[in-house]
């Protein structure tokens, strides 16, 4: 029972779920992905579509990896918009 308990408390923190769903899927799957279709533009010597991929992938992952910083609950950004609906009220 204390168990279950702990594992249900630990699995209710979204902060944990969402690093290690980062840490062990997605930001894996953003790599091999660019890698993927990196390999596969050099190939075929298209440099255009092959940087435009990679710029595609450079971005997906900041913004993956830089989520909870931007929309955390101690972000500036998540401050300001509290701040600004209690003026609003």
């Amino acid at each position: 029972m204390n168990t279950y308990i702990t594992l249900t408390a630990q699995l209710a923190d979204l902060t944990s779920i969402y690093n290690a769903l980062v840490q062990h899927y997605l930001g894996p799957f953003v790599i091999i992905g660019a890698a993927i279709f990196a390999v596969w533009f050099f190939i075929k010597k298209q440099p255009r579509p092959l940087l435009v991929s990679l710029a595609t992938a450079l971005l997906t992952a900041v913004i993956l990896y830089s989520a909870p910083a931007v929309v955390g609950q101690q972000s500036t950004l998540v401050k300001n918009g509290s701040e600004i609906a209690k003026q609003i009220n």
